[in-house]
């Protein structure tokens, strides 16, 4: 079993939290949401698992919740989404890494500050250029993995520079913390670019509404 599904419980969460989602786990599932709303969750499970189809009924049943599948079977999960009632509704890909496989000295550009501060249980980088801020990311913490992600880049980086730095700096984050495992949800066409850095796609984490919402 691969490091993503033994960790399962313990890396949701975290992403949870760069996202800015509160999250509880329900059986073998982790349910995400803003916090302090009624808003309709995101059921996150693995694909196959034990608790999938009782997450996938429970989506179907509520109008604006949303099921997600990690998997390494991408066409298995789809046909049992789609046999659930559900349609797509995004793909993104699971990257890992080792701390030690990452640049950690950020290259910024000229004129640009970088800053790192401890917010939620986790690290927050910010790039500012001329007062205003331009880019950022955030890092949780969990048993064994640190979880990338809130990349929010401001400005065109067509090059990657801020995307590569706020990143970089938040392997140097994980690596001061001695974190063994680095994970981060991309966007399938992000990944040829992660992997010239050190990273490696290890899973599909795939997205899906109901039908009759779409």
């Amino acid at each position: 079993m691969g490091s993503w599904q033994s960790g399962f419980s313990h890396w949701v969460p975290a992403w949870a939290a760069v996202r800015g989602l509160s999250s509880i786990r329900d059986g073998d599932a982790v349910k995400m949401a803003p916090a302090r709303t009624t808003d309709p969750p995101q059921y996150v499970v693995t694909w196959p698992g034990r608790d999938t189809p009782r997450a996938a009924a429970e989506v179907s049943g509520r109008r604006g919740s949303r099921l997600t599948l990690v998997t390494d079977d991408a066409e298995t999960a789809q046909e049992f989404a789609a046999g659930q009632g559900l349609a797509p509704l995004s793909r993104l890909a699971l990257l890992t890494a080792y701390p030690s496989d990452l640049p950690q000295v950020p290259q910024l550009p000229d004129g640009a500050e970088l800053s790192a501060a401890a917010a939620g249980g986790g690290t927050v980088v910010g790039i500012t250029a001329f007062g205003e801020t331009v880019a950022g990311a955030r890092m949780a913490a969990a048993p064994g993995f640190a979880v990338f992600g809130g990349l929010d880049i401001r400005r065109a980086d067509p090059d990657h520079t801020m995307e590569s730095a706020v990143i970089t700096a938040l392997a140097g984050e994980a690596a001061a913390t001695e974190v063994p495992l680095i994970l981060m949800p991309a966007l399938p066409k992000s990944v040829p670019w992660y992997s010239r850095q050190g990273w490696s796609a290890t899973a599909d984490v795939l997205t899906f509404m109901r039908a009759a919402d779409a």
